[in-house]
């Protein structure tokens, strides 16, 4: 992925869809607070709801080869407050980004993560998908 196209990605989603929390380290209860309150569900539930489970995160042998290129999951050019975990990612086929597992955003949706046996199989929404 180029990497400008991903700095302004992640950028956009993190406005438009409150991608994160910055730090998935930290509690972050302000950020998990307000997820809640847009979901509709206990706190505890919100914080369960992450980019590792999500409907649009793609974590597939293909995905794990092309994150082995890069350093961070995440430019450190898309926020100075934002915490690359170190941890391995996958990609967001909504909003086009490389992502942390343990990050979420508004658009969370079940279903996820999409593998190479989903993918294989078809059990996924692939309306999004070029294929």
């Amino acid at each position: 992925m180029d990497k400008q196209l991903s700095i302004k990605n992640h950028r956009v989603a993190i406005v438009q869809a409150e991608l994160g929390p910055p730090n998935p380290r930290a509690p972050e209860p302000y950020f998990w607070m307000r997820k809640s309150m847009i979901w509709n569900m206990p706190e505890p539930c919100a914080r369960e709801m992450l980019c590792s489970n999500c409907g649009h995160y793609w974590k597939t042998k293909f995905i794990d080869d092309c994150m082995k290129k890069y350093e961070q999951v995440t430019p450190p050019e898309v926020d100075p407050a934002w915490v690359d975990t170190g941890d391995s990612g996958g990609y967001c086929d909504l909003w086009e980004i490389p992502c942390t597992a343990t990050r979420t955003c508004n658009d969370w949706e079940p279903g996820g993560p999409i593998t190479d046996a989903k993918a294989k199989s078809g059990e996924y929404d692939d309306e999004e998908e070029d294929g």
